[in-house]
């Protein structure tokens, strides 16, 4: 889990810590501090979501800072350390992902699951999961998180191969495994407009 504040972080981030010369997979969670259900069944169980993620899969959330410099006593921890909501940012944050994603702007929790190749954004991939909205059960976000880090180790776990080479297995297909193994599972399809958008609920 990357607490990321703003936008731009998120585009370095990633160019920084993954391989534009394969497809792979990484996570955006979409969680506003602000929204108690969000605290309840998401931030508190961060910690969880980082320890059981391991190195298979990122997943970073926007809107949080290591750095206390805009005051504010919305925080989370990450292996004890403290991360600083920004409400601001946050909102900003989304914008951009916005325009830039040409994802609707969202008032609820969302799990973004993106594939990145290549450096194109755009045009990228993305299973975008409700987790709070038209009846989707805000509960089962564990349960979801859960499925998708065991997606990761069984997947790698059955290679043979060196640490580097079994990964780069795993994340140049993982997208398409995550949608054949949790779609109608876990998830309701909600609508599919676009070839490269796939938009769920939790049921």
């Amino acid at each position: 889990m990357w607490p990321l504040g703003e936008y731009e972080r998120l585009v370095h981030e990633i160019k920084r810590r993954e391989n534009s010369d394969i497809p792979i997979t990484f996570g955006l969670l979409i969680a506003d501090y602000r929204q108690q259900l969000n605290r309840e069944y998401i931030l508190n169980y961060i910690n969880r979501f980082n320890y059981k993620s391991n190195k298979y899969i990122n997943f970073y959330l926007p809107g949080y800072y290591e750095e206390e410099i805009y005051g504010s006593e919305q925080t989370i921890k990450i292996k004890a350390k403290k991360y600083y909501f920004n409400e601001e940012k946050y909102m900003d944050f989304l914008e951009k992902l916005e325009t830039d994603f040409d994802l609707e702007y969202s008032y609820n929790p969302r799990l973004i699951l993106i594939e990145y190749e290549h450096g194109n954004f755009k045009n990228a991939k993305r299973i975008i999961i409700e987790l709070d909205n038209e009846g989707a059960d805000i509960k089962k976000t564990g349960e979801l998180f859960e499925t998708i880090f065991e997606i990761a180790k069984k997947d790698v776990n059955i290679k043979g191969f060196s640490k580097a080479l079994t990964l780069h297995e795993f994340k140049k297909g993982l997208f398409d495994r995550i949608v054949e193994i949790i779609d109608n599972k876990l998830l309701n399809g909600i609508v599919d407009d676009y070839s490269k958008v796939r938009k769920y609920k939790i049921m």
